[in-house]
């Protein structure tokens, strides 16, 4: 099935010079997929009893109307509130929490949202008069509970997300005895760290080189916008079995988006690309009115033995183009292993048993920490088909509730309360909210798309 495959990547090296022998160990392409093919295979649907989430049935439009149908009021951080005004706002916030948020029994339903809500309404009561940025901090502060990546209140997380920091001053090797330096020093341990598989995650060198380097999830620091640098302050102290010694340091993190690296005017929603002979297609929004470029860019991709699509910029939208882009690549239905849900009426929108598909292709998904909601729901469903390859660093984190915002009528704060939708999954599931999925090859998402060229070219 990977013939195809390996007969266009050694055509591709036999034109390349640079070739030659190399003290690093590389695996060959055909090894490489049936590892990361057999680690796809082991993530299962399974079944859930999501009866336990399902909550008091809503009309619907009682549940719509908390949803803005025009531009809602802009939002003033010093605009001067009431006591009362405040309350009321609050009022109605958990009004919407009952009636529309989908995890809203996953969060512990009326007995905890209640509790929650007398405790913000006892400290309004201790302020006569207050301004829309205080009720908006209170809010952060005390829906914290709420670990929901689309959950948001004026754009503002109340959690943070975990980022990758990457230590990769040292090339290390993974042998039968251990971990080694790609000059040979093996590792004896690392100060902090028992379980070194879990710390040393497979990546690419800068020659292109499958190594791996250890990599470190820590959360983001929330006072600081995500396209500037966080740095991590813990170093790795490195021991290795000839008795030496070696403190490593991280890279500073800088989330990769072309909403950041570019002007409006240079921003394109949908590209395509040819990186040597490797076709790549890119789309940053899952939106609707690009329904159609965007799947004839899976039809185009689906022809090529290698491809690859840049989910790098993409922050979500419509969920239904997910599916039908990988499947449409696949040229059958391609499901997700999770199920979802409308926790108000009790309806499964997915609940179907996840199957693998062949592919006689290779496909490369460069992800990043931007990459979310729709983004990770196209991962799910690239994790049941033959072939893929993940590049990049892990996800944003946010499938569990769904998209939707209520503005609260005095403060005209916005605060993210999903539609009704929940995303279900079986326990020891390989994604976490707010966490994201791993890839299967981590490299900072800013030079995923040039370190996954150089591996195809190296790898025979």
């Amino acid at each position: 099935m990977l013939k195809k495959i390996f007969v266009w990547i050694l055509a591709a090296m036999l034109a390349l010079s640079n070739v030659g022998c190399t003290s690093v160990p590389q695996p060959t392409m055909e090894e490489l997929l049936e590892e990361v093919n057999a680690e796809h295979q082991e993530v299962e649907k399974g079944t859930i009893n999501a009866s336990q989430y399902v909550g008091d049935l809503v009309d619907q439009d009682l549940r719509w109307s908390y949803y803005p149908k025009e531009d809602p009021a802009e939002y003033d951080p010093e605009k001067i509130l009431t006591q009362q005004q405040a309350i009321e706002d609050v009022t109605y916030l958990f009004n919407a929490f009952h009636d529309c948020y989908g995890p809203y029994e996953y969060f512990g339903g009326a007995e905890v949202f209640d509790a929650v809500e007398e405790t913000i309404k006892a400290e309004l009561q201790t302020k006569e008069t207050l301004i829309a940025a205080d009720l908006e901090q209170i809010l952060l502060e005390n829906l914290a509970f709420i670990k929901d990546g689309h959950f948001s209140i004026n754009m503002k997380r109340a959690n943070p997300t975990k980022i990758p920091f990457f230590f990769r001053e040292v090339a290390f090797v993974k042998t039968e005895e251990g971990y080694q330096t790609t000059g040979g020093k093996r590792v004896e341990s690392v100060e902090g760290y028992n379980n070194l598989d879990e710390l040393m995650k497979r990546s690419i060198s800068q020659e292109g080189k499958l190594v791996y380097y250890p990599v470190l999830l820590k959360d983001n620091d929330p006072s600081i916008r995500l396209d500037l640098p966080q740095s991590c302050k813990e170093t790795l102290i490195v021991h290795y079995t000839n008795k030496t010694t070696q403190e490593l340091k991280a890279e500073p993190f800088q989330i990769y988006s072309e909403t950041f690296l570019k002007t409006p005017e240079e921003y394109q929603v949908v590209t395509s690309r040819q990186n040597g002979e490797i076709p790549v297609f890119q789309f940053n929004e899952f939106d609707l009115d690009y329904e159609e470029e965007i799947s004839e860019g899976a039809k185009v991709l689906k022809e090529a033995p290698i491809a690859i699509l840049d989910l790098r910029s993409n922050r979500g939208g419509s969920a239904l183009i997910a599916e039908d882009w990988i499947s449409k690549y696949a040229n059958t239905l391609v499901l997700m292993n999770r199920n979802i849900i409308d926790t108000k009426t009790g309806e499964f929108l997915r609940n179907e048993e996840d199957k693998w598909i062949e592919n006689p292709n290779m496909l490369i998904i460069l992800s990043g920490k931007y990459s979310a909601s729709a983004s990770e729901m196209l991962i799910d469903c690239a994790y049941n088909l033959e072939n893929v390859l993940i590049i990049g660093e892990n996800t944003m984190g946010a499938l569990l509730g769904g998209q939707g915002s209520t503005c609260l009528p005095s403060s005209a704060v916005k605060v993210g309360v999903g539609n009704g939708l929940m995303s279900l999954q079986t326990e020891g599931y390989y994604f976490e909210e707010l966490r994201g999925f791993y890839p299967d090859i981590w490299v900072p998402a800013g030079e995923a798309e040039e370190l996954a060229v150089k591996l195809i070219e190296n790898l025979k």
